[in-house]
């Protein structure tokens, strides 16, 4: 098996454990509503959509000085950029609202050289109406756990994160990478 196909066959198995995480999480019949209707593919997977588009033009529609006026580079550069390597990290949340298939969150990320560590660089989530509003990093942070545990790995981190109290309430806390010169702003989970 080739290099593409084994991390494609890992990040398969990290989305599947994290669709029986959630459903096994779900009790509450309220909550079944909440978490209906989701798919978790890759960022460009088209099973359910293009999502690369759709964060080009739904969610730019939202962008302003209360959500989030977009990263500096668009999701589209960042995608391709992070694809050269088979064992990145991405993930694309999707979920029926009224019928229609909304993009809800995207995620993307690599390993370490040696795979000690899988990070988690880049978050965003649809500011418009769906079911998971706000809760879009749930299945964002498992999904990396399990495919951080899948590839070996000790730890998973969470490079600059924008509101890092978001993170603290799963789990994550302040991490000093060894690595990096000038500190960084990491956040990590060990598993």
């Amino acid at each position: 098996m080739d290099d593409r196909a084994y991390f494609y066959t890992l990040k398969t198995a990290a989305r599947a454990r994290t669709v029986n995480a959630l459903n096994n999480r779900i009790s509450i019949n309220e909550d079944r509503k909440r978490w209906s209707g989701l798919t978790l593919c890759s960022i460009l997977g088209e099973e359910v959509g293009d999502a690369l588009e759709f964060a080009e033009t739904r969610w730019r529609e939202l962008y302003s000085d209360s959500t989030h006026l977009g990263f500096v580079k668009e999701w589209r550069s960042l995608t391709y950029a992070h694809i050269q390597a088979p064992d990145h990290f991405d993930l694309a949340i999707w979920q029926n609202v009224d019928g229609e298939q909304v993009l809800v969150a995207l995620a993307l990320g690599n390993p370490s050289h040696a795979r000690t560590h899988l990070t988690v660089k880049w978050v965003e989530r649809y500011f418009g109406h769906n079911h998971l509003s706000g809760r879009a990093l749930i299945p964002i942070l498992t999904c990396a756990e399990e495919y951080a545990k899948l590839l070996g790995s000790e730890r998973v981190l969470v490079k600059d994160p924008v509101d890092p109290g978001k993170y603290t309430r799963y789990g994550y806390a302040p991490y000093r990478h060894p690595n990096v010169p000038h500190g960084g702003n990491y956040l990590a989970r060990e598993l």
